[in-house]
């Protein structure tokens, strides 16, 4: 089978073909966006109607507030992010609908193209919390894992044997 020659193009000549570039690039996403939003906004609202209801003194909400503020920042430092991204994630998969599938057909995609072009997978995770108890890896939203290519040369041994 011939293939076409891959070749780079310049902005220059894509826009010369009618072609614009950023449709090109995977489209946006904002759900997780906006639930993040939304999460910050309750915590603000429910700060002081916690301090209302419950009667906490303005010392208590400064150390509650530290102590918050301190493990947010553990997490930004330490784990870079990840386990503010899998809170996120996994209220994203919860309440989204619409995110839960545009994650579960872009792996699928994933899935499907290796397989087709002779990659093997070996797996898959969906969500944030499944990546973590398979792989035990943090600021994984989802992923497609593939055989090595060790493994299939030594099969490909094998069946010439």
């Amino acid at each position: 089978m011939m293939q076409v020659p891959q070749r780079l193009y310049s902005m220059d000549e894509l826009r010369l073909n009618g072609i614009e570039a950023s449709s090109l690039l995977s489209p946006v996403d904002a759900t997780l966006g906006s639930i993040e939003r939304n999460l910050q906004l309750a915590a603000a609202l429910g700060g002081p109607a916690a301090w209302n209801v419950l009667g906490f003194s303005p010392q208590e909400v400064l150390y509650f507030s530290l102590g918050l503020l301190f493990l947010w920042t553990l997490d930004s430092v330490s784990f870079d992010g990840g386990v503010g991204s899998l809170v996120l994630d996994t209220i994203g998969h919860t309440f989204s609908q619409k995110y839960h599938n545009r994650v579960v057909q872009h792996e699928a995609g994933h899935f499907l193209i290796a397989y087709l072009v002779g990659i093997l997978p070996k797996g898959y995770t969906l969500t944030s919390l499944e990546a973590l108890k398979k792989e035990g890896s943090l600021n994984v939203q989802a992923g497609t894992a593939f055989v090595d290519f060790e493994f299939v040369e030594e099969v490909s041994l094998f069946s010439l044997i």
